[in-house]
């Protein structure tokens, strides 16, 4: 019976801590760069990368007339928010959303409002967060 008891604990411990994580793939920090947008395109534009997925979409900024594409590249692991910042800094983004379930987006130079509110990252957070029942 003892077994059940620290079985349960410890499913009550799982829940209370990781029990709403997508609670926190609403929730992020941004944060503006001064950004190298020529480095941002190549290494967006180039073949595809097995450690980030990259969305590209129409936008049209205030105040222009003219359309523009937003790029945003988000990090396929999770990352911690410092990590985040300096990875998203090297890539020459403009500005990063880094998600409080560890999912990281870099953000390129024409997008509004720091890229996409949304956290996309394949393997984050981590599989089987969210998988218990309890």
């Amino acid at each position: 019976m003892s077994s059940f008891v620290i079985v349960m604990a410890i499913l009550s411990y799982y829940q209370s801590v990781f029990g709403d994580m997508s609670e926190l793939s609403k929730k992020s920090h941004v944060e503006d760069f001064e950004g190298v947008t020529v480095l941002f395109e190549a290494l967006t534009s180039s073949s595809k990368d097995d450690n980030w997925q990259v969305f590209t979409f129409p936008t049209n900024p205030e105040g222009d007339n003219i359309p523009r594409n937003c790029t945003v590249v988000y990090l396929n692991d999770c990352k911690s928010w410092n990590k985040c910042r300096q990875t998203c800094y090297k890539t020459g983004a403009t500005s990063y959303r880094w998600f409080h379930d560890g999912c990281c987006e870099c953000v390129g130079g024409n997008c509004p409002s720091y890229g996409i509110n949304e956290s996309r990252c394949i393997q984050c957070p981590e599989p089987g967060w969210d998988d218990y029942e309890y």
